[in-house]
């Protein structure tokens, strides 16, 4: 193995400050996510997974996530439009069904 070969393969993390294999998605020693992209894509997903569904970013109240009462008037929202949305179906599978 060429030296050259060795030092490619290493990557210095940037949580521990400790070289590890660069091959690897995560560092040996503190076990965080060494690829910055791979990192920034895992960030964004997850925090699509915490905003939710289209359906719920429609109603979006400001500064929910400080104050309680905000927080359960835009869920009671978002919950009154999953029900709309469930009766919509329903009615529109009964009618569906019912020339048959």
């Amino acid at each position: 193995m060429k030296s050259s070969e060795i030092i490619s393969s290493t990557k210095k993390c940037e949580h521990c400050s400790k070289w590890t294999n660069g091959e690897k998605a995560f560092c040996e020693h503190c076990g965080e996510i060494l690829d910055k992209k791979y990192r920034e894509e895992r960030a964004e997903l997850e925090r699509e997974q915490r905003e939710g569904s289209p359906m719920m970013k429609m109603v979006k109240i400001k500064n929910s996530e400080n104050n309680k009462l905000l927080f359960w008037l835009e869920r009671s929202i978002q919950s009154g439009q999953m029900v709309l949305i469930f009766l919509i179906a329903f009615v529109a599978i009964i009618l569906a069904l019912l020339p048959g």
